[in-house]
C-alpha cells in the first residue's frame, strides 16, 4: 500500500520528471470528489439554495484557492521564496496547503466557516460568506497582483474570454429555442470553461506551459483549439441537458431545481479554479 501511494501520489508531487495527473489518481480523486459532493448536497440540500447568488458567494473562496496555488507555483519556478514553504506530499509541512489536493482541502474548510459565520442552521445570509470570503481571498490576491510583469496580456485574456463565452451564450439564448440564459449559473458554467480552456490553451501554445491533466492532455495534444472548442461544446451540452432533465421533472411534479443547481455550481467552480489559476499564471510570466 505504501508502495501504491508513493508510486501514484507522492512521485507525481515530488518528481520534476513525472509530475502530474495520471490514470490511477485522477480516477481515485474523481472518484473521492463525487462521493464528497454526494455528502455534501445530502448534508445541505435543505439548508441553502444552490443558485446564482450562492455561487457569487463561493467566488472568493476559489480565489483564495488559486491564488495560494499561484503563489506555489511561483516558489517551484524559482522566482518566488518564503521561508518554510516548499512543495512537500506531507499534510504536516506548510507546503502542502498551497496545491492540489491541499489547498483544495483548506479552501473546503474556509467554505465551512463562511456558511457557519453565516448562521447556517437558521436561514442562511449569504452576504455574510461572501464578505469572509472576501477577507481571506483579498491578501494572495493582492499578493500575486504585486508579481504581475504582464498586466496587458492577463487583461486582455480576461476580456476576451468574458466576451467570447457570454457571445456564444447570448447567440445560443437569441437563435436557438435554448435560452440559456434564462438561468445566470448557465452563463457561469460557459464562463468557467471558457477560462479554463482559453487560458490553458494560450498558456500552453505560447509560454511553454504544460497541461497535468491526463484527458485535457490528450485534446492539446491534439491542437490548442480542440481543446477549447471541446470545453465550450461540452459546457453548453451540460447547461442543456441539466435544463432540460429539470423541465422533465418539473413536468413530472418533482422538485429538482436546487439538486440541478448543486450540479451546475460544481462544474462552474471546477471550470474557474483550473480556468483562474492559468489565466493568473499569464500575468506573471
Amino acid at each position: 500500500m505504501a508502495d501504491f501511494w508513493t508510486e501514484y501520489f507522492v512521485k507525481p508531487i515530488m518528481d520534476p520528471s513525472i509530475q502530474g495527473y495520471n490514470i490511477v489518481n485522477t480516477i481515485i480523486l474523481v472518484s473521492i470528489l463525487i462521493i464528497a459532493c454526494g455528502i455534501i448536497y445530502f448534508i445541505l440540500r435543505k439548508k441553502v439554495n444552490f443558485n446564482y447568488n450562492f455561487m457569487i458567494a463561493l467566488t472568493p473562496y476559489i480565489l483564495f484557492g488559486i491564488s495560494m496555488r499561484v503563489i506555489m507555483h511561483q516558489i517551484e519556478a524559482g522566482i518566488l521564496f518564503i521561508p518554510g514553504i516548499i512543495k512537500t506530499a506531507n499534510p504536516l509541512e506548510l507546503g502542502f496547503w498551497f496545491f492540489t489536493p491541499g489547498i483544495w482541502i483548506l479552501t473546503f474548510a474556509l467554505v465551512i466557516v463562511g456558511l457557519l459565520i453565516g448562521q447556517i442552521w437558521k436561514e442562511l445570509k449569504v452576504k455574510r460568506v461572501l464578505y469572509f470570503g472576501i477577507i481571506i481571498a483579498i491578501i494572495p490576491i493582492l499578493f500575486n497582483f504585486s508579481q504581475f510583469n504582464n498586466w496587458a496580456i492577463f487583461i486582455g485574456a480576461l476580456i476576451a474570454i468574458i466576451i467570447i463565452s457570454y457571445g456564444l451564450c447570448y447567440l445560443i439564448h437569441k437563435y436557438t429555442k435554448y435560452k440559456i440564459l434564462n438561468d445566470k449559473l448557465n452563463f457561469l458554467i460557459v464562463l468557467g470553461q471558457g477560462f479554463d480552456g482559453m487560458a490553458s490553451a494560450v498558456a500552453i501554445a505560447f509560454f511553454n506551459f504544460s497541461e497535468q491533466h491526463v484527458f485535457s492532455k490528450i485534446l492539446m495534444d491534439i491542437h490548442p483549439g480542440t481543446f477549447i472548442l471541446v470545453k465550450l461544446a461540452i459546457a453548453v451540452l451540460i447547461c442543456y441537458s441539466l435544463d432540460d432533465y429539470l423541465k422533465e421533472q418539473q413536468e413530472k411534479g418533482k422538485n429538482r431545481k436546487n439538486l440541478v443547481g448543486f450540479i451546475k455550481i460544481i462544474i462552474a467552480i471546477l471550470g474557474l479554479a483550473t480556468g483562474l489559476a492559468s489565466l493568473f499564471k499569464l500575468g506573471i510570466i
